[in-house]
């Protein structure tokens, strides 16, 4: 037995040594991960600094005190221009942080950090682990770039993120397994905060109840099938094809709604629907989040293992990256329809809507912790053991976006063009924006940001596409569904338009600017009816 002993020791200390010895054998110091939460911390500080509010930031903004966009719905009727008084949708369920730039980017860094709280807290719940795990999971959510992209710009990522931690927590904070009073309390905490993820998509909060009786279906199940229920690979299964179904037989079914793309433009929606996963799976999941080092270990044992904590945590990342890979597929689908857009290159101009799958990491990353204390032999962020090398190399994949997320930022060039407006315009004036059909209402939005008091000034924003037939407008002929141009002072032609006929009397170019690089290049010109 001593000489044993002594053979284990000698073999420890080997093996101790060696460790040292690889390049990446910082990744088991706690003083780098101190480091690179501090770093992911600074990273969110910095981008509130650099980057503009998103555009769906300044499209929430423009909502007067009703809930009506002012200068018209971002999806006309028309749809190559704008129109004041189409703003049918007065849901009243989104919500702002003000009507302050800066101010709103205070209160999303704010909420990014508690965030990262929560991260550090609920994956050290569900791993019962201590300071490895929080420390940990909290500088792996502090660095990912979809979240300093979103804290930048103002996007309810964050927050949505920390709703979804608060609809799974109680479930594995508490023994549920048999105490059905402690399941009907869980189920209605979930529920409740599940409303408030669709307030923050501006959803009417009812359908929380649909969530809400899918968890009680759910555990009428174990009831009577705990063989299925807790199974996580079988539940998963059961609920990414009973959301499929239900999704695609509406989009199908149904005749109104982004979903009913599907039945219009199927062979179109599922290339879409290929390129979601890829883009929802691979990039922003396994790749963004960090997860590829876990997932083939995890995997193997997830087919095997039974454990309703598990289960339930699989069936929120199943069930959520499922609906969100068709939604978003649906989305560019209809988006190309409707804006006339080239297909495919559209997916690669609204490809930031991955972000919306941030809602399932930090669940993910809860789930590999309960894997692991399941069965200790699987790495994990507290013990990547075989896995520490991929691991390192992940991290250091990402920074480099991290980075480039928080240094560069977002801008636009419609923020110097409204500058130019702001300082010229007279009171009561229109003016006339000439972009292309994608997003071009979304891109008019961010004037009605860069104006001051731009509502008590009465100026009106409109817009068209280069190929609308605008020109004629503004000689008095008029259209259905469409904005009166009759009083427009100002015309903002983006980069690539210009006037199509001869330029009218009257009219002189009264600024010229450039378009970095990363906002497509080229020149744009404000011309206006007033002497330069």
């Amino acid at each position: 037995m001593g000489s044993q002993a002594v053979v284990e020791n000698a073999k420890s200390l080997d093996d101790a040594t060696n460790s040292t010895d690889n390049w990446w054998s910082f990744i088991e110091t706690q003083k780098f991960w101190k480091g690179l939460l501090v770093l992911g911390i600074l990273l969110n500080v910095i981008v509130i600094l650099t980057s503009d509010l998103g555009l769906d930031t300044h499209v929430r903004m423009a909502e007067d005190e009703n809930g009506y966009l002012v200068w018209g719905h971002t999806r006309p009727i028309d749809t190559q221009s704008s129109d004041p008084s189409y703003a049918p949708e007065n849901l009243n369920y989104d919500f702002t942080f003000g009507d302050s730039e800066f101010g709103i980017k205070i209160i999303s860094l704010v909420i990014m950090g508690l965030l990262i709280g929560l991260a550090g807290s609920s994956v050290t719940i569900a791993g019962n682990g201590g300071e490895k795990y929080r420390l940990r999971a909290a500088a792996i959510v502090a660095i990912y770039p979809t979240f300093i992209f979103s804290t930048g710009r103002a996007y309810y990522e964050p927050i949505i993120s920390a709703l979804i931690i608060i609809c799974v927590i109680p479930y594995i904070l508490w023994e549920i397994e048999e105490q059905k009073s402690k399941r009907l309390l869980a189920i209605l905490i979930s529920t409740l905060t599940f409303s408030g993820v669709l307030i923050a998509k501006n959803i009417n909060p009812i359908y929380c109840l649909i969530f809400g009786a899918a968890l009680v279906l759910y555990f009428v199940i174990d009831n009577f099938a705990p063989n299925i229920t807790r199974r996580p690979v079988k539940a998963a299964t059961i609920t990414i094809c009973s959301i499929t179904i239900a999704m695609i037989g509406y989009g199908i079914l149904g005749d109104k709604g982004t979903l009913s793309i599907i039945n219009d433009e199927t062979g179109r929606f599922f290339f879409a629907l290929l390129v979601s996963a890829i883009d929802m799976i691979l990039i922003y999941s396994l790749f963004g989040m960090i997860l590829w080092p876990f997932v083939g270990s995890a995997y193997k044992y997830i087919v095997e293992v039974e454990d309703l904590k598990a289960s339930i945590l699989s069936i929120i990342i199943a069930g959520f990256t499922t609906a969100i890979t068709i939604y978003v597929a649906a989305l560019w689908t209809f988006e190309s329809v409707i804006w006339y857009a080239e297909w495919p290159w559209i997916m690669w101009t609204m490809g930031n809507n991955g972000r919306y799958i941030s809602l399932v990491m930090i669940p993910a990353m809860m789930l590999i912790a309960r894997l692991k204390l399941l069965n200790p032999e699987l790495p994990s962020l507290a013990e990547p053991k075989g896995q520490a090398k991929s691991l390192a190399i992940g991290i250091m994949l990402i920074l480099p976006l991290s980075l480039l997320a928080s240094i560069h930022g977002q801008t636009f060039w419609t923020d110097d063009a409204a500058e130019v407006l702001d300082n010229n315009m007279e009171d009561a004036e229109d003016f006339l924006f000439i972009h292309e059909g994608t997003l071009g209402m979304h891109y008019l939005y961010t004037f009605h940001t860069g104006i001051d008091d731009v509502d008590e000034r009465n100026i009106t924003g409109h817009w068209r596409t280069p190929d609308s037939g605008w020109q004629e407008e503004m000689l008095g002929v008029t259209m259905d569904n469409r904005g009166n141009l009759s009083n427009v002072k100002w015309v903002i032609f983006s980069p690539s338009t210009d006037w199509i006929d001869e330029v009218p009397e009257g009219w002189s170019m009264n600024h010229r600017g450039s378009a970095d690089f990363m906002n497509g290049g080229g020149d744009w010109e404000i011309w206006s009816t007033q002497t330069p």
